[in-house]
């Protein structure tokens, strides 16, 4: 609620119009989010959510659509740009912190960005289990373990929650309790 919106309302109408096609976190869709998002920095060029999504469209489009530099290095351009202007959106914060920890390897930036937005919303679910994927691949087994299944239990029927069910995967694996990594990850 006290997140401001942007000025100009058809930026924020673009952004809203992109997100379907951003969660999706695949190629083909991110190419329809990527001119809606651009449109919205065209009318609004400090909206910070609007650099986070496409900073994460960039990261699809980079993973998944054909290892392109350009994207990569646009993707980290976006990131960056959404944490450095005044943001106090907790999702933009774990966006734009998932896409420097795999791209920059910036893994202590990262954390630090997760912990903001954790901050602004503890119970942000997309924070959570994003953060959770990452301290699972970093070995911080037990916080991973704890972030994906609060966020679990704050939206057990979230499209996204693959992510936790990920990080919980990695996590068990890592500590060798491999029946409830195999459990994990058929979830």
């Amino acid at each position: 609620v006290k997140r401001l919106r942007p000025a100009n309302l058809n930026a924020y109408d673009l952004v809203l119009q992109s997100l379907p096609y951003v969660y999706s976190n695949m190629p083909a869709e991110a190419a329809t989010a990527i001119p809606l998002l651009e449109d919205a920095l065209k009318l609004e060029p400090g909206y910070s959510s609007a650099h986070a999504f496409l900073s994460w469209c960039l990261h699809a489009r980079f993973a998944r659509g054909g290892l392109r530099q350009e994207d990569r290095a646009a993707a980290i351009r976006h990131a960056r740009a959404a944490v450095t202007l005044d943001n106090d959106d907790a999702t933009a914060l774990a966006v734009a912190a998932q896409v420097i920890a795999f791209h920059e390897r910036d893994t202590a930036a990262a954390l630090q960005l997760f912990a903001r937005a954790l901050e602004l919303s503890n119970s942000n679910v997309f924070a959570l289990s994003c953060n959770a994927v990452i301290l699972a691949w970093m070995g911080k087994t037990e916080a991973a373990i704890e972030g994906a299944r609060q966020a679990l239990r704050l939206s057990p029927y979230d499209a996204l929650n693959f992510r936790s069910h990920h990080a919980l995967a990695i996590s068990h694996f890592y500590i060798q309790r491999y029946e409830d990594a195999v459990d994990a990850a058929k979830s």
